[in-house]
C-alpha cells in the first residue's frame, strides 16, 4: 500500500479574507457563464458584486474548496466539488444543506494543501491548542519545508483559520461569516491561566451524512491507493475520514454500517475477533461519483 507524499502547503493566498458565505455558488455561476470571468479584475468586481481587493482571494478560496479549477488561457472551469455540489445537477446549488459544509470541510482539509488546515485537520494531535501553540506549530512546518516566513505571515494565516470554524460574537453582518463557522467544530474556552483555548471535534458531527462520509472514505481509499484498510487506519490515519471529521471508532463504524445499508457492495466490514477491516469493492468504475452519488459528471478526484 502506498502512503500520500507530503505536500507543499501554502501559507498565503487568501489575501486576509475568510471565504464569505454566498461567494463560493456566486463565484461557480459566475466561471460556467464565462471562463474569464477573473480575468479582467475590474470586470470581476461588478460581476461577482466585491471589493477589487477581493478577486484574488475569491479565486483562492474556489480553487481550495474544489469549487473551479484550472488557471490557463482558458480561464477557470468547475472544479470536483463545484460539479458535485454546484451544477444543475448537484446536491446543493445554492450551498444551503448542512452536509454540503462537511463535504467542503473534507475537500479543503485533504486536497487544498494549506498549510493550517494539513497542520490541524491532517491527525488529531491538534484537538486542544491556543493561538501561540497554532503558530508555533505552522512556523515549524514552515521550517520544515524550507521556508522562511515572517511572523506576521504565520500569525495572518492562523487568525484566517480560526475565523472561518469560530464566528466572532460581534459580528453583525456576513462580512466575517464562513459557511464552515455553521459545522460546530471548533469550541472556544477560556483556559485556567486566562489563554483562550480551542477545543475541536468535541461535539457530535451534526449534519454529516452517509453520501458525504463515502465520498471522503473512497476518496481516501484511492488516494491510499488500497481497497483494504484498516478501522483504525480509517480513524486515526493521516488525512484519515476520522482524522478531518474527528470521528472515533464507534461513530466511523456506524457510518460504514449505514454506508452498507444504503449503497450495499460498496464496502464491506469484517470485523471478528483478529481484525477490524473495511474493504472496498475493487470493481468500481472511475466514475464511481457519478453511479453512486447521483452527480452529473464524471469526477476526477
Amino acid at each position: 500500500m502506498s502512503t500520500m507524499q507530503r505536500r507543499d502547503e501554502r501559507f498565503s493566498g487568501h489575501e486576509s479574507f475568510v471565504c464569505r458565505y454566498g461567494w463560493l455558488p456566486k463565484l461557480h455561476q459566475a466561471i460556467v457563464n464565462n471562463p474569464l470571468a477573473l480575468k479582467d479584475e475590474a470586470q470581476a468586481t461588478i460581476t461577482l458584486g466585491i471589493g477589487r481587493n477581493m478577486v484574488k482571494s475569491i479565486q483562492f478560496w474556489g480553487e481550495a474548496f474544489g469549487i473551479v479549477s484550472g488557471r490557463d488561457s482558458a480561464g477557470l472551469q468547475s472544479g470536483p466539488i463545484g460539479q458535485l455540489l454546484l451544477s444543475e445537477e448537484g446536491w446543493d446549488p445554492y450551498l444551503e444543506q448542512p452536509e454540503s459544509l462537511w463535504l467542503l470541510h473534507w475537500w479543503m482539509s485533504s486536497h487544498a494543501e494549506v498549510a493550517v488546515w494539513n497542520l490541524v485537520f491532517g491527525s488529531s494531535a491538534y484537538s486542544r491548542f491556543d493561538r501561540k501553540t497554532l503558530i508555533a506549530g505552522l512556523e515549524d512546518l514552515a521550517s520544515g519545508n524550507n521556508k522562511k516566513l515572517a511572523i506576521s505571515t504565520l500569525e495572518q494565516h492562523a487568525s484566517i483559520f480560526l475565523h472561518s470554524y469560530k464566528r466572532e460574537e460581534s459580528a453583525g453582518d456576513d462580512t466575517s461569516w464562513c459557511p464552515l463557522q455553521d459545522l460546530g467544530l471548533f469550541e472556544e474556552v477560556t483556559a485556567d491561566d486566562g489563554k483562550t483555548v480551542y477545543l475541536v471535534g468535541r461535539n457530535a458531527p451534526l449534519g454529516l451524512s452517509t453520501r458525504v462520509f463515502l465520498f471522503s472514505l473512497i476518496d481516501y481509499f484511492k488516494r491510499q491507493n488500497t481497497t483494504s484498510l484498516s478501522l483504525s487506519q480509517i480513524v486515526h490515519g493521516e488525512f484519515s475520514p476520522g482524522s478531518v471529521f474527528r470521528l472515533d471508532n464507534f461513530q466511523v463504524s456506524g457510518f460504514i454500517e449505514s454506508i452498507e445499508k444504503e449503497f450495499g457492495g460498496v464496502v464491506r466490514f469484517i470485523d471478528t475477533a483478529d481484525t477490524q477491516q473495511i474493504i472496498l469493492d475493487n470493481t468500481l468504475s472511475p466514475d464511481w461519483a457519478t453511479c453512486l452519488l447521483g452527480v452529473g459528471e464524471e469526477l476526477n478526484v
